[in-house]
């Protein structure tokens, strides 16, 4: 099975069903407005495999490679090619995974706007 890649405007789900292991690459996920705090936050909210879901209201945007302007509106950290932007004056006490591994029949899902991700089956 070759590469497949989901991209869209708002939360994408996928379920492997390639009978191998697959790895799921987030390369962009932008967080949606967070209407729970102030004004300009936005939210991301991400599960995986039946674990537990993890959820930011601060996060402008994840991803592998990103490239942005830190000014005085965002911040950005970065750990080797994973990135984060995110409101300014923020304490982050979160953290996404930008690759992760499914075994056959589990699951991914995400809660945010705009996302590009590709799935890669063991076998390539």
């Amino acid at each position: 099975m070759a590469s497949q890649v989901l991209s869209g405007s708002s939360n994408p789900s996928y379920t492997n069903t390639t009978g191998q292991n697959v790895r799921v690459v987030i390369n962009f996920m932008q967080g949606t407005p967070s209407p729970a705090t102030s004004p300009g936050y936005y939210a991301i909210t991400m599960s995986w495999s039946g674990g537990a879901t993890i959820t930011s209201n601060v996060a402008l945007a994840i991803g592998r490679n990103l490239a942005f302007n830190s000014g005085t509106a965002t911040s950005a950290y970065t750990t080797g090619n994973n990135a984060v932007a995110a409101e300014s004056n923020e304490i982050f006490q979160f953290a996404f995974p930008t690759e992760i591994m499914l075994a056959p029949g589990q699951s991914f899902s995400a809660t945010c706007s705009t996302y590009n991700i590709v799935v890669i089956p063991e076998n390539g």
